[in-house]
C-alpha cells in the first residue's frame, strides 16, 4: 500500500498585546513555524511597528500520522543582532483531528522579559484544520547522533593530518592569525580567510559571536565541536584549532579552494561515469568512517560537498559541516519551506531513523550527478513528499539514455524506502559500479545525455532557497 499524506493547515491570523524591543515598545513581528515530524519550516512576512500585527497567512504541514507538534515563535526583527523572541506556542496534532476548523486565541509562553507584571498577556489567533484520518500511534522520538544505531566497527580510513590544536586554549586570534576577506556568512557568524602567522598557511576561520547565541545554543555548539575533533579523514573538512575568546568563538578549519562540487560541474558541463563513481566513492568512504564511529551526518546535500582545487591533481571531495550542520544554527531560523530533495522517507514520516538516512542522501546525490536533476518531483510539495515516501522515481530518456545499467542498479539498491533493505556504506563500496572502476569504462566519454541546462537551473534554485555564502556556508550555518 502506498503512503499518503494528511495536511495540518495552520493559518496565522493576528496577535495582540506583544511587547517589542524598540524604545516605544513596538515590534517588527513575524512568526516562525516548525514541525517536529518532518523538515518543513515556514515564516510569515514581517509586520512593522505594531504590537498587534495581522498576517493572515496559511501554511500546510504534511504528515503520515496524526502525531507530533508544530512549534510557533513570534520574533521581533532586529537588523543588527539576534532577533528577539516575543512569545512561543506548541500545537499537538492529535488535538485537532476531528475534521473541523478551530479558530481561537492562544496565550503565549516565553514572552519578552521586559514586559511588566501588570501588562496584558500576549496572544496569537490561529485557524487550524487537520484533513485526514488520525492514526493511533505512540510518539516516537527522532534519534539523535548520540542515539543513532551503532554499526559494526570497521577498519578506519587513513586519517588526515592531525589538527594543530583543538584545546580551545588560545584567547587572542590576532596572536596567531591574520584575518582577511569574508568568504561566507551565517546567522550568527562570518567565515573569513585566515593566514597562520607562523607558517603562512591559509585556513577558513569561522567567527561565531557569543553575544548572539544563548547558553543552550553555545553548549550544543561545544558538544558538536567535540565530535568534529574526533573526525580525522581525508574526505572530511578538518577542524584544526579552536580559539575561545571572551566574545567570539573561532573555529580554524581546513581551507578548500575549489568551492562546491556542484559549481564545478556547472563549469565543466558534466562528468564521465567513472569520474562520478570516484566522487561518490570518496563520499561513501567518509560516511563509512563516521558510521563506524557511531555518528550520522544527517544533512548530506550539495552545499556540504566541497572540491579541492589544486591545479593538475585529481579531484578530491571534502564533506563539510560534520557535527555542525544539523543541530546547531539557523536551519529552523532561516529555511522557508526548503525542498527536501535529499531527505529519506523515514524522516518525512516522523519515524525513528538511524545512519541509513545518509545512504539515501548519497543515492539522490549520485542520481543528480548522472543526469542533472533530482529523482523526486511533484507539482506541489505534498506530491513531492508522497513520491519520496513511496519511492516513486524513474530513469527518463533522454537524460538516462547513455547511463550504464550498473549505475542504475546502484541507485536502485540505495533509493529503497525500507531502511532495513537499503544498502549500507559497506555494501555501496562493494558494488560493481564503485568497486570495478579501473576495469571498465576506460573509454567512456562524457555523458552527452546529461542535462546541463536543468542542472544549472537546479543548482541556482537551491542557492536561492538557501541563501548561502562561501566555503561550507549553508542555510544551516551559524
Amino acid at each position: 500500500m502506498s503512503a499518503s499524506l494528511d495536511t495540518f493547515t495552520v493559518s496565522v491570523l493576528e496577535a495582540r498585546n506583544l511587547f517589542g524591543t524598540d524604545k516605544s515598545g513596538n515590534s517588527d513581528a513575524y512568526v516562525q513555524l516548525r514541525s517536529t515530524f518532518n523538515k518543513q519550516t515556514f515564516k510569515t512576512k514581517v509586520i512593522k511597528k505594531t504590537n498587534a500585527p495581522k498576517w493572515s497567512q496559511s501554511f500546510g504541514f504534511f504528515t503520515s500520522k496524526a502525531e507530533g507538534e508544530v512549534h510557533l515563535r513570534i520574533l521581533d526583527k532586529v537588523f543588527i543582532g539576534k532577533d528577539e523572541v516575543l512569545g512561543e506556542l506548541s500545537l499537538k496534532l492529535d488535538e485537532y483531528t476531528d475534521g473541523t476548523e478551530h479558530t481561537k486565541w492562544f496565550p503565549l509562553a516565553s514572552e519578552n522579559k521586559k514586559k511588566k507584571a501588570g501588562d496584558k498577556p500576549g496572544e496569537i489567533q490561529l485557524k487550524l484544520h487537520f484533513s485526514g484520518t488520525p492514526v493511533p500511534a505512540s510518539p516516537k522520538p527522532v534519534a539523535s547522533k548520540e542515539e543513532a544505531k551503532p554499526v559494526e566497527k570497521k577498519e578506519e580510513a587513513p586519517a588526515a593530518a592531525a589538527p594543530a590544536n583543538t584545546g580551545g586554549d588560545g584567547k587572542n586570534i590576532d596572536d596567531k592569525y591574520t584575518l582577511g576577506k569574508i568568504v561566507g556568512r551565517g546567522a550568527f557568524s562570518v567565515v573569513k580567510e585566515g593566514i597562520r602567522k607562523a607558517s603562512g598557511k591559509k585556513y577558513a576561520v569561522k567567527c561565531i559571536s557569543k553575544k548572539l547565541i544563548d547558553k543552550k545554543e553555545l553548549a550544543l555548539l561545544e558538544r558538536e565541536i567535540d565530535i568534529m575533533k574526533k573526525l580525522q579523514h581525508p574526505n572530511i573538512i578538518q577542524l584544526m584549532e579552536v580559539i575561545d575568546s571572551p566574545d567570539t568563538l573561532y573555529l580554524i578549519l581546513e581551507f578548500i579552494s575549489g568551492g562546491e562540487l556542484f559549481d564545478a560541474i556547472v563549469n565543466k558541463g558534466s562528468y564521465t561515469e567513472e569520474q562520478t563513481a570516484k566522487i561518490v566513492k570518496q563520499i561513501l568512504e567518509a560516511v563509512q568512517y563516521i558510521h563506524a564511529h557511531g555518528i550520522a551526518h544527517r544533512d548530506l546535500k550539495p552545499e556540504n560537498l566541497l572540491l579541492s582545487g589544486e591545479e593538475g591533481k585529481e579531484e578530491f571531495v571534502k564533506i563539510a559541516d560534520f557535527g555542525l550542520s544539523k543541530d546547531f544554527g539557523a536551519e529552523q531560523l532561516q529555511t522557508s519551506c526548503g525542498t527536501p530533495d535529499y531527505v529519506a522517507p523515514e524522516v518525512l514520516m516522523g519515524d525513528p531513523y538511524d545512519m541509513s538516512v545518509d545512504i539515501w542522501s548519497i543515492g539522490v546525490i549520485t542520481y543528480v550527478l548522472l543526469c542533472g536533476f533530482p529523482p523526486f518531483y511533484g507539482e506541489t510539495q505534498k506530491e513531492l513528499f508522497e513520491n519520496i515516501m513511496n519511492g516513486n522515481y524513474d530513469f527518463p530518456d533522454p537524460e538516462w539514455r547513455d547511463v550504464s545499467p550498473e549505475a542504475k542498479n546502484f541507485i536502485k539498491k540505495i533509493l529503497v524506502v525500507n531502511p532495513e533493505e537499503r544498502y549500507t556504506a559497506d555494501a555501496c563500496l562493494a558494488d560493481p559500479w564503485i568497486k570495478d572502476l579501473t576495469n571498465r569504462n576506460k573509454d567512456l566519454k562524457r555523458l552527452q545525455s546529461f542535462s546541463v541546462k536543468k542542472f544549472k537551473e537546479y543548482t541556482q534554485n537551491r542557492k536561492d532557497q538557501a541563501g548561502q555564502g562561501g566555503q561550507g556556508m549553508t542555510k544551516t550555518e551559524n
